[in-house]
């Protein structure tokens, strides 16, 4: 007996001592005292508490679950314990199970702090956002310097999108606990959202400071300077991250992430490839790979049968691989995706659009069934209820070109108006969408927009694009409406089962259109859709700051990067050789994806014996006004062949200035074509590359065909009047 007590004794000491260590950050020393407390008295249950803590935080669940099972059943009254239980089961994604132990000790003890705010934290997995706001609300009242639970509050307000809440209750956490790394780290997640990046940054370089080997400081560090285009510092966190971790495949993914933003593809794959060798089980990497076999922007034309050959393969691994993920956020992350650069190669995308759509389709079943069990209750409704899903009912090309007619023109006694933002960003088109429609909702993420829109009882479900917005691209995945249909936003095919027609138009369609959708084609009046005048006023341009010499011919690219295919190059040289004064003006939308297009035009160039210097004048992106002013005093506007402008096409007439286009076998090549034919300018629309020079170098010696006022001839109300037919008429298909 005496033995018996001098064990347990001195296994008290040793779990004191071994708390005092870990206290005092040596859990190197400590855990051998605690093994050593536990041999010698098996039962004690502060040892058996610790011990499951230990291996909790070293991520050994089972063995945390042990030792605290063991622990619970020798005193089942242990709020302490039970909560433990609870903190091991959240986890290890064992949600249910964790909010049941944590009830429990709740319900013996409801005036620990610590219980409620782990609670929060497995109703946020849960997806029980307002009651986890009231577990720490609850934790906060406990214990007013709860720094912890003001913390986690930030990270539920930060993700909700309510930055100023966020940044209050990180700033509160860190006043209550000034060396909280995890706080300073979320505050800059915080700031940079609400676009306080010098404060963000300084955030970030305190977490790092306080604790040096912060990986999550860096890789948050890599993000925020990724999102202010700090390109070269976002790689240095994240190489930083690699550093500290070579097997740590987050820092890696991020690290592709952000080289396929800036055009470096095979880099880009080179990480994602290090990511599966990491975790074969990263399922988001599998996506991102199968899409980082697209460039953005290609150096050779050998490089665009290599980049489909890759896609395709990448499509069969997806296509035979048998896992499946069940977790909500990294479903959402993979059916975000889109391969939207397949869209600049000059072919038929829809077979590989099609198995790309069936992998997201397969992908977003766990989230479809969720809705399936959702029973909305019929109503009756005089007005047929028109969803339209966007990232854009704001001042962008989009809303511009398509929604804003939908908004604006359809009519208010036939069809009722709901408009479901997936982006926070609101200016003065955000106030007229508002004025117009019946209903207006937000969120941010692709479940909470579905429950969303599956309660509203949605009779017709518009897209205006598929692959510019995430959450949309996401929301496309799904049925949420018995009829959803899909517009030229983004002028492809969608592949996707759960998109029914697609909305084109007549005169951007060529014979056999069909053929090129996935969707059931409906082909609108004209140009099938309603275009506003503009009325933006030009602003001086001085072309002189930029190396332009107005007094040879001017001819604006206007171009994004990735819509000069290098199929088309040798044009440039054609018009050069024929014009050897003429000036090609392009932008820099991206540094690095616009120096890879002029790199390659230096070389078209030089191998041809001219100096690109002489003939490419490279300027900055203009606002507006400014890009009216340029367009005025401009020759021509060469658009661009195989993915064609809209939006510019419109406003290069605003302007006056003639355009000359290659009218191509697909949509996206007939946009500039489509308003040229309905405006009658048929010698400005070529059918090949020889004709497209011709009809460059014709235009520049005649006069300006094109007027001021003939975009007006654009402005119809037939295709909205079209669409309302269709819009009533529609049946499940």
């Amino acid at each position: 007996m005496s033995a018996n007590i001098d064990a347990k004794k001195q296994a008290q000491d040793l779990f004191q001592e071994g708390l005092r260590l870990l206290q005092h950050g040596q859990p190197t020393q400590a855990d051998p005292l605690l093994q050593r407390a536990h041999t010698l008295d098996p039962e004690n249950i502060d040892v058996l508490n610790l011990l499951g803590i230990r291996a909790y935080e070293k991520k050994q669940f089972d063995s945390a679950l042990q030792f605290l099972g063991t622990a619970n059943l020798k005193s089942p009254s242990s709020p302490h314990t039970l909560s433990n239980l609870g903190l091991v089961c959240n986890a290890a994604r064992e949600y249910e199970k964790a909010l049941a132990y944590l009830d429990a000790a709740i319900a013996i003890n409801n005036l620990i702090p610590e219980i409620h705010n782990n609670r929060g934290n497995t109703l946020k997995a849960l997806q029980q956002t307002d009651a986890a706001i009231k577990a720490f609300e609850r934790a906060i009242a406990l214990r007013t310097s709860y720094a912890e639970a003001f913390s986690n509050l930030g990270v539920i307000y930060l993700e909700q999108g309510l930055l100023e809440s966020a940044i209050t209750n990180f700033q509160k956490a860190l006043s209550y606990k000034p060396q909280f790394v995890e706080a300073y780290s979320n505050l800059g997640n915080a700031l940079t959202k609400s676009g306080n990046f010098e404060s963000a940054f300084k955030a970030f370089e305190y977490a790092i400071q306080l604790r040096p080997n912060y990986l999550e400081a860096y890789l948050n560090f890599g993000a925020s300077l990724k999102q202010c285009k700090s390109y070269d510092g976002a790689i240095e966190c994240y190489e930083r991250a690699i550093e500290i971790n070579p097997k740590f495949a987050q820092a890696f993914f991020d690290l592709g992430e952000l080289y396929y933003e800036i055009g470096e593809a095979k880099k880009a794959r080179e990480c994602y490839e290090k990511v599966l060798t990491l975790n074969p089980h990263f399922r988001e990497a599998k996506f991102a790979l199968a899409i980082a076999q697209i460039p953005k922007v290609y150096q050779c034309i050998d490089e665009i049968k290599e980049a489909r050959d890759g896609f395709t393969e990448q499509l069969d691994a997806l296509e035979n691989d048998p896992s499946r993920s069940s977790h909500t956020q990294e479903i959402e992350k993979c059916i975000s995706r889109h391969p939207f650069y397949l869209a600049y190669q000059i072919q038929n995308n829809r077979d590989l659009l099609k198995r790309f759509g069936d992998i997201c389709i397969r992908e977003a079943e766990p989230l479809q069934q969720v809705l399936d069990t959702k029973k909305v209750p019929k109503k009756d409704h005089s007005k047929k209820r028109i969803g339209i899903v966007s990232g854009f009912f704001s001042d962008h090309p989009v809303w511009h070109a398509i929604t804003k007619a939908w908004v604006t023109q359809l009519d208010a006694e036939k069809f009722e108006i709901y408009l479901f933002s997936t982006n926070p960003k609101e200016d003065a088109e955000t106030k007229i969408a508002l004025s117009k429609a019946a209903h207006y909702f937000t969120g941010n993420s692709i479940s909470e927009m579905a429950n969303i829109i599956h309660e509203q009882g949605i009779d017709i479900l518009l897209f205006p694009e598929v692959g510019m917005d995430p959450i949309s691209k996401g929301l496309a995945c799904l049925r949420l409406a018995p009829t959803q249909m899909a517009s030229w936003g983004h002028p492809e095919t969608t592949g996707l089962k759960t998109i029914d027609f697609y909305l084109s138009a007549e005169n951007f369609e060529g014979a056999d259109a069909q053929a090129n959708y996935s969707e059931q084609l409906i082909q609108l009046p004209g140009l099938g859709t309603y275009v506003e005048t503009d009325s933006t006023k030009p602003s001086y341009f001085d072309g002189a700051q930029y190396g332009i010499d107005f007094s040879g011919p001017v001819l604006i690219c206007a171009g994004s990067p990735s819509k000069y295919s290098p199929e088309n190059d040798g044009i440039f040289i054609h018009i050069a050789t024929q014009k050897p004064n003429c000036q090609f003006v392009f932008f820099d939308f991206q540094n690095n994806l616009t120096q890879t297009l002029h790199a390659r035009l230096k070389t078209a160039f030089n191998d041809a014996n001219l100096d690109a210097g002489q003939f490419i004048r490279l300027i900055p992106f203009l606002g507006k006004s400014d890009f009216y002013g340029l367009m005025q005093k401009a020759d021509l506007y060469l658009d661009t062949i195989g993915f064609s402008g809209f939006n510019t096409a419109i406003q290069s007439m605003h302007c006056g200035l003639p355009i000359v286009t290659m009218e191509g076998q697909f949509m996206r090549g007939r946009l500039a074509s489509g308003l040229l034919n309905k405006l009658n300018q048929h010698s400005l629309i070529a059918q090949n590359t020889g004709h497209y020079v011709l009809a460059t170098i014709n235009s520049l010696g005649a006069q300006k065909l094109i007027s001021k006022t003939s975009v007006i001839l654009c402005c119809s109300n037939a295709p909205i009047q079209s669409l309302e037919q269709h819009l009533i008429l529609a049946k499940d298909p």
